[in-house]
């Protein structure tokens, strides 16, 4: 006849979100909160990827074996917002200018058009 040894109950397992609460009094667990919002945002508005990295460290306390000491370090990489560009021209002196140099303006063909007053003559009705 066989005994079976009496099985041992599993470990408990204290929830992870648990420990990032106790870390600097919520401080990390608030502060992973607003990361991931702002990368939900950055990736919304730019269209590619990015991280939210959290690294926990754990290490023995100096001159206490029982303790140990927890950091907790969050790291956020947005998508970088791409460059916007604007079109210059280099002049004769290679400074950077908006109107090319090498085109001749065209004196009084261009000019700037303000918007007519509004007058009984000018409105127009549409039926319908």
């Amino acid at each position: 006849m066989t005994s079976t040894a009496p099985e041992t109950p599993p470990h408990r397992v204290r929830p992870f979100a648990d420990t990032l609460r106790d870390l600097r009094h919520g401080e990390v667990l608030d502060q992973a909160a607003r990361d991931l919002q702002a990368l939900v945002e950055a990736v919304g508005e730019i269209g590619k990827k990015g991280k939210l990295t959290l690294t926990i460290e754990v290490e023995p306390m100096k001159g206490d074996s029982d303790a140990l000491s927890v950091t907790a370090q969050l790291k956020l990489a947005c998508p970088p917002k791409p460059a916007s560009a604007a079109v210059f021209f280099a002049d004769k002196d290679h400074n950077l200018v908006r109107d090319n140099p090498r085109q001749h303006p065209i004196p009084g063909l261009l000019r700037e058009v303000g918007q007519a007053p509004v007058t009984p003559d000018n409105v127009r009705t549409v039926n319908q």
